[in-house]
């Protein structure tokens, strides 16, 4: 018995100096284990990632501008989005049918009116279509000949190149192969999409997750394309512009309500800056998402904690208090109207 006893001993005094040679050598660790919180716990939005319920109407949210625009403005939207093709050459006139706007430019101002008609339906497209993102439309002007014949006068419009470009791209893309271009981002628009599964707020997910585990911010805000989708989805590093559309642009891809909104957001430094996020609709309900800020800048290559994951994402007008809208997409024009997001009590 006593040797049992012995050697018993002997062997916890092994045990015993084994972990001490381990704990001093730093091998040995020890490991807490907490409580493991689902996804849905760590959204807080009232929506369920399992609920296959979820009603998320199919639609491409590519007409919200255009709805609240007017009728002369929709016809100026119309024909330039009917133009895509010419658009990618760079320098075809768009033409208007004949007198198509001579209720406008018979009246007085009436070269005005129509130019501030143009400003809105670009206004429009740049937040509706953001598949023109080579189109610089600075360089596009709204042209007016008018024709007299005794006591009647009409007037031919166009679209064309203004005068001293050479084109209507971007600077950085005016000797691109535009349809290369566009191919690339479709290319991998379509491999990211083929891997989001299950329903369709799972997917929304999905994409918002793949963006910010692919995509870089440009903090020297000089990157090729930084402000695009190609700059997103084929360069993969962005400024806030870049994350937004990309959401946008896939979302479209699978018919999810998602719209462009932008204004000023305050950030971790308490100071006020210009961003760009998205409204997305479930259940008739608009939540909001701003990709950028759930992929935060981190320094020494750290991985971010689930919880900083989802801070943005599909939440309700909580959001208004670091997030706040301008309506005029550009100084002095039209403002729009945005739907109410869900009201998330505190």
């Amino acid at each position: 018995m006593r040797r049992n006893l012995t050697i018993i001993f002997i062997v916890l005094l092994y045990i015993a100096a084994v972990a001490i040679m381990l704990w001093k050598s730093d091998i040995l660790e020890v490991t807490v284990l907490e409580k493991i919180k689902t996804t849905d716990e760590y959204i807080e939005n009232g929506l369920s990632l399992e609920d296959e319920n979820l009603i998320i109407e199919k639609q491409v949210e590519d007409k919200y501008y255009y709805n609240q625009i007017d009728e002369d403005a929709k016809k100026i939207y119309n024909k330039i989005i009917e133009s895509k093709e010419k658009l990618q050459t760079g320098t075809s006139n768009i033409e208007f049918n004949n007198n198509e706007f001579n209720h406008i430019l018979s009246q007085e101002n009436g070269i005005e009116t129509l130019s501030k008609k143009y400003q809105e339906a670009v206004d429009a497209i740049r937040y509706d279509h953001i598949e023109l993102y080579y189109i610089d439309f600075t360089k596009m002007i709204l042209k007016t000949i008018t024709y007299t014949r005794g006591r009647n006068i009409t007037y031919e419009v166009f679209l064309t190149v203004a005068e001293g470009e050479k084109n209507y791209f971007q600077d950085e893309l005016a000797n691109t192969d535009i349809v290369a271009m566009i191919e690339a981002t479709e290319k991998v628009s379509g491999e990211i999409l083929e891997q989001a599964d299950g329903t369709d707020y799972q997917k929304i997910q999905y994409i918002h997750n793949w963006l910010i585990d692919n995509l870089e911010y440009d903090i020297t805000y000089n990157a090729h394309n930084n402000r695009n989708i190609y700059g997103a989805l084929v360069n993969q590093e962005v400024v806030c512009e870049g994350y937004a559309k990309a959401f946008k642009y896939l979302l479209d891809k699978i018919e999810i309500p998602c719209i462009l909104v932008s204004g000023e957001a305050i950030n971790s430094e308490g100071q006020s800056e210009k961003h760009m996020w998205n409204y997305i609709r479930i259940n008739n309900i608009w939540y909001a998402v701003d990709v950028t800020w759930d992929d935060p800048i981190i320094t020494n290559s750290n991985k971010l904690p689930q919880k900083y994951r989802y801070k943005y994402f599909c939440q309700g007008d909580n959001i208004n208090s670091t997030h706040t809208l301008i309506k005029s997409l550009t100084e002095g024009g039209k403002e729009f109207e945005y739907p109410e997001l869900y009201h998330k009590e505190q």
